[in-house]
């Protein structure tokens, strides 16, 4: 990583000692000095979103803020591929739970990862928080400008909002389910959604620690959890509650 960052400084030096000596911005020189740059090829890594932590460059020291906006400007660095997920992806990373019990704290941990860019695991929310999983959403996503609640449990009309949430807004929904088809023990399962398309609902499932998929139906016509098969969904602004407000 560091290598990509000298990559890009000694880019940005170039052109500094260029605009120190002139020619102007505007002159043919200076247009074929860009026209050399952009054909020279950008290191992978670079050019490559990166899964560790956000970067800025225009935050670094000593940059000038006019040398940054040619530098995008011209395409010779990409600053939305530095950082983890690009606005508008959910980003969630399925986990496996590590004990027989821990679905619901594995997925707390997953859509806590993908809204707070965490590497959170069943352990680290059950150390915290226990069973309490809407206190562990609520605390540890608040950081990120998320504030969780309970949709009461699912039925045929949750799936504006679920659909919404997922597709729209990007972000997971936690249900709790019961039945041979997500919990053949009769214990009950907790899952997370991260997609709907129609009829089809793609959720992780921390069972097997992959994304899977199934219906609407099915999930409308499970059996109880011993909870209730209730509805976690995330709110990202005020503007979620006019939007739940709407829709009542």
């Amino acid at each position: 990583m560091l290598n990509n960052i000298q990559q890009a400084m000694n880019r940005i030096e170039q052109i500094e000692k260029r605009f120190d000596r002139g020619p102007e911005v505007n002159s043919a020189a200076f247009d074929q000095m860009f026209n050399r740059m952009n054909q020279a090829p950008i290191p992978k890594a670079l050019a490559t979103p990166s899964n560790s932590q956000n970067l800025d460059l225009s935050n670094i020291q000593g940059i000038n803020p006019q040398i940054w906006s040619t530098i995008t400007n011209n395409n010779l660095v990409d600053p939305s591929n530095f950082g983890a997920a690009r606005s508008g992806e959910m980003g969630v990373q399925p986990l496996a739970q590590n004990t027989p019990v821990s679905c619901g704290q594995t997925s707390v941990a997953m859509a806590v990862n993908a809204l707070t860019g965490q590497n959170l695991t069943d352990h680290d929310i059950n150390s915290r928080y226990g069973f309490e999983l809407l206190n562990g959403l609520n605390a540890e996503s608040r950081k990120a400008g998320y504030s969780w609640k309970d949709g009461g449990d699912l039925n045929a009309s949750s799936w504006e909002l679920i659909d919404h949430k997922v597709n729209q807004e990007k972000t997971p929904v936690i249900v709790a389910l019961n039945g041979p088809e997500f919990s053949p023990s009769g214990r009950g399962h907790i899952v997370t959604i991260v997609k709907t398309e129609g009829d089809t609902v793609t959720f992780a499932d921390p069972a097997t620690g992959t994304l899977r998929t199934t219906t609407k139906q099915a999930m409308n016509t499970a059996p109880q959890h011993p909870d209730g098969n209730f509805v976690f969904y995330a709110n990202r602004e005020a503007q979620d509650e006019v939007y739940m407000a709407s829709a009542e």
